[in-house]
């Protein structure tokens, strides 16, 4: 009787066990430290983790540009509370951002469980432009039932402005104008406009009905 006593609590013990370690296995990922800073047009992200499982992707969005970096599992190292490792990577952007802008991170292991969303912000050095080197855009949108209806430009993924509001500072050169999609109108194709030092361009744009 003692015996078959016995027995059943060791299974129980082991079953318990297994069930313990298959918990801590299914756990999710971690993002213990993060930060990132902006180097001209390059932003450095660095992130640290923690997690159950190796960790084999990290995915990172900074200003619309994503990034997936994937890890060898044998890169990450053991412990007693898992796998912890970190990794540091250069984020190129398609334009210099004149406002503090955000990062976001997500890892993911090699289950394919995924950590929650990590968010951050980036700092961008304020430096007064040159007004010899800059110019403004002022674009008007047409006809006014649409430019009223929330018809809206930007250049080169900038925010989005309304007809008849400007852009300044924009450096001299060529530069994109694109337009915002609205219901059933047909809206114009982007537009190349050159920017000249210390002057306004003024340009105007209709929206086609379908």
């Amino acid at each position: 009787m003692n015996q078959r006593v016995t027995r059943l609590f060791l299974i129980t013990l082991f079953i318990l066990l297994s069930f313990s370690k298959s918990l801590q296995a299914a756990g999710k990922p971690d993002v213990t430290r993060h930060e990132a800073y902006f180097l001209e047009s390059v932003v450095n992200v660095h992130v640290e983790w923690q997690s159950p499982n190796p960790v084999v992707l990290v995915k990172i969005s900074v200003a619309g540009i994503e990034k997936e970096i994937k890890i060898d599992a044998y890169d990450n190292k053991r412990n007693r509370d898992g796998y912890a490792g970190e990794i540091n990577v250069n984020v190129g952007l398609d334009r210099i951002p004149r406002q503090p802008f955000t990062y976001v991170i997500q890892l993911e292991d090699e289950l394919r469980i995924k950590s929650p969303l990590v968010t951050g912000k980036v700092d961008v050095p304020q430096t007064q432009p040159d007004a010899h080197q800059v110019g403004a855009i002022i674009v008007i949108i047409g006809p006014q039932v649409i430019a009223t209806s929330g018809a809206m430009w930007r250049v080169e993924n900038g925010p989005w402005k309304k007809s008849g509001e400007s852009f300044s500072n924009l450096p001299v050169g060529m530069h994109t104008i694109e337009f915002q999609e609205v219901g059933n109108w047909i809206r114009p194709k982007n537009q190349k406009v050159t920017i000249e030092a210390g002057k306004t361009v003024t340009i105007n744009m209709i929206y086609n009905s379908r």
